[in-house]
């Protein structure tokens, strides 16, 4: 079982980089800080309960605080947090860019996770069970509505931008195609590797280990491990070998297993100040009932609960259809999770597609939407190019 979430968690992990060393073992909002922006905390409590922390970067480096600014949501990965756009530095971290472009920045950190482990009657230690009993569907359907409304009182305007990555691409779907009253509150919804159907999944493991999702469901429950281990635990252990990573084996065979040649290694200590980070188990459960079943369903309980629950013995589909928000979706070749043929089943899905880019880039991968060295080249300017259409 270990085995299982320690080669899932590396699989959906996203790892961002920075060139800047002063940053190694800052929270994100002491590097947005470190580099002279300006950074807030806002706490954000669901309607069922969960306390999510944001961080805000409500102006560029150099813009009058009291200019008005359209806001953006941006919103990370799995086992990742509102560090993924902030721990590049502002050349390449793409909360900074957008500030400096001219909006107001918002970072989520999705329910759960280092900066999210809070509820109002809830511990996530002592109530485990029930603190992590969500999936990315909950998400979706709370925290990032919940997010929206919060956000645009504060903001004052009536719909923002929404950027997502991975699991922050498969969140707003959630969102869109079940409250379909939040489409009207988008501006332009930009999904990075859209985790959504993943029928054709490349990794050949995870296809065998996701025939047995449900036992290994149950073998968690039965185990009662709710929450993805170790995770502090694997930060420290590679901040401790990759102090100096030129010069550590244990960090050199890392940054191979987890890394391709759009990361320079020397940028993983700053890195693993913050990611992985905490998410539940339900989480990796769902995504391997997608992997096992190829669609893009609600959680699979099995055939009783699932006719209390929904009505039928099968989860129903998410229906897309219902998704009125224009759509702007970035994929890449060489990405190990998300398939440039499930990509374009999910495109063909959703109504309103405006931008369909494929990364011109033969070697771009999953996390490069994150870290990648020219990533701004190859995806960034597109994105914002789209986006100030809208």
């Amino acid at each position: 079982m270990l085995f299982l979430a320690v080669t899932l968690l590396g699989l959906f992990s996203i790892y961002p980089a920075s060139s800047d060393r002063s940053d190694i073992g800052l929270t994100p909002d002491k590097m947005i800080e470190n580099h002279g922006y300006a950074c807030e905390t806002h706490y954000i409590t669901t309607e069922d309960g969960y306390i999510l922390a944001y961080h805000r970067i409500p102006r560029g480096i150099n813009d009058d605080e009291n200019t008005k600014k359209p806001a953006v949501l941006l919103m990370h990965g799995l086992t990742s947090s509102s560090a993924e756009f902030v721990s590049m530095g502002p050349d390449r971290g793409f909360a900074y860019i957008l500030a400096d472009e001219g909006y107001d920045v918002w970072l989520a950190n999705a329910r759960g996770n280092g900066f999210s482990r809070n509820h109002t009657t809830l511990d996530p230690d002592v109530d485990a069970d029930k603190f992590y009993n969500f999936t990315w569907h909950e998400i979706g359907y709370y925290d990032i509505a919940n997010a929206i409304d919060y956000i645009l009182d504060v903001n004052g305007d009536s719909s923002l931008y929404y950027i997502g990555h991975s699991q922050g691409a498969t969140v707003f779907l959630v969102l869109a195609s079940t409250r379909p009253d939040y489409n009207d509150k988008i501006r332009l919804a930009s999904l990075m590797a859209p985790a959504a159907i993943l029928k054709h999944f490349p990794n050949i493991l995870v296809q065998d280990v996701s025939k047995y999702v449900d036992k290994i469901e149950r073998i968690l429950n039965n185990w009662k491990i709710y929450e993805i281990p170790y995770v502090k635990e694997i930060r420290d252990m590679i901040s401790i070998h990759c102090a100096d990573p030129s010069t550590d084996s244990f960090c050199d065979t890392l940054y191979q297993l987890l890394h391709n040649a759009k990361i320079e290694d020397e940028f993983l200590p700053v890195i693993h100040s913050n990611d992985p980070s905490n998410s539940g188990m339900k989480q990796l459960v769902h995504y391997g009932q997608e992997v096992r079943d190829g669609g893009f369903n609600l959680f699979n309980y099995g055939k009783e609960k699932n006719f209390e629950i929904y009505g039928t013995e099968t989860p129903p589909p998410y229906d897309l259809s219902k998704i009125s928000s224009s759509i702007a979706f970035y994929y890449g070749k060489n990405d190990g999770l998300i398939t440039i043929e499930d990509e374009q089943t999910l495109a063909s899905m959703v109504p309103n597609v405006v931008n369909n880019y494929l990364v011109p880039d033969d070697t771009f991968t999953h996390g490069d939407f994150a870290f990648a060295k020219d990533v701004v080249e190859l995806v960034y300017n597109e994105l914002m190019r789209v986006m100030k259409e809208f």
